[in-house]
């Protein structure tokens, strides 16, 4: 036989149990609706810590949206880079000037002809590390089965190309002058 040593607590303790039950935990009412995934109804709480505008850029990192093209150029001459690296189909970006990050969404890809041998293609989405003198770590950017994976200045007036397949690189330069208009 159990005897209970304060009998009211254990009835207090019970009575809170059952109202537990039949309330429903209280959650937070704020959503956030998240629109063009694979079903139209989808939403996720957001928690207190969680702020409601949740689409701003991380902190350090700029984006442009008045003259994209505009700012990314001088940009790219500000790292010593020719502007004509930079198509003129872009329509935004975002770069972090501490590490140098730099992403372009482009209008859509399109292939540009350089010179006999090389024809590149360019993503709609171009990534990579702009550092004084070099555009580096490039994702969106392809000769043939190639990947470009950097923009450097090889020496005053001459931009050097570097192209991987596979372990094997190759470096192609290109005279500031003679680079094509990109579109």
């Amino acid at each position: 036989m159990f005897i209970e040593k304060k009998p009211n607590a254990a009835v207090e303790s019970k009575k809170a149990k059952v109202v537990a039950e039949r309330e429903p935990p209280v959650e937070s009412t704020r959503k956030k609706d998240l629109q063009g995934l694979a079903f139209d109804d989808q939403s996720r709480r957001l928690s207190a810590r969680q702020p409601a505008d949740s689409t701003r850029l991380p902190q350090g990192e700029a984006s442009y949206g008045a003259e994209p093209l505009g700012e990314v150029r001088r940009i790219f001459r500000e790292a010593d880079l020719p502007d004509r690296l930079v198509p003129t189909n872009l329509v935004a970006f975002t770069h972090d000037p501490g590490s140098g990050a730099l992403t372009m969404t482009l209008r859509s890809s399109f292939t540009r002809k350089f010179n006999d041998q090389n024809t590149i293609r360019f993503e709609q989405v171009i990534s990579g590390i702009l550092r004084p003198g070099s555009f580096s770590g490039i994702r969106g950017i392809r000769r043939g089965m190639a990947e470009i994976d950097a923009m450097s200045r090889a020496r005053s007036g001459v931009v050097s190309i570097h192209g991987r397949l596979g372990p094997v690189g190759k470096s192609v330069e290109f005279q500031d002058d003679t680079l094509p208009s990109l579109p």
